[in-house]
């Protein structure tokens, strides 16, 4: 997994790859301290092509803990196997997709 973060009004987080058990770790990690210096957050996820159970819980976990501190988390160009996911879990009714 490979994560790009651009800083702007809303910092811009692409993600690339699988998300899956083996990359959540590594995705907290590099998540904590965006996270913390940012209010509202765009996931890109143009070039993820995977998402698992442990994903979907590391992206719900930001997600609450942006909304604790009055911001957002948004997703973008979810792909279709990806979006699916998020559809069947409920997260599509959760969260802002653009």
């Amino acid at each position: 997994m490979d994560i790009n973060v651009i800083k702007g009004d809303k910092t811009t987080v692409e993600l690339s790859g699988r998300l899956d058990t083996a990359a959540v770790e590594e995705f907290d990690k590099e998540l904590a301290t965006v996270v913390a210096e940012n209010n509202n957050i765009v996931f890109d996820c143009s070039e993820l092509e995977y998402i698992s159970s442990s994903g979907l819980r590391a992206i719900l976990t930001i997600h609450k803990q942006l909304q604790a501190k009055g911001g957002e988390l948004a997703l973008c160009n979810l792909q279709p196997t990806v979006k699916s996911v998020f559809d069947l879990t409920g997260f599509t009714m959760m969260m802002k997709i653009l």
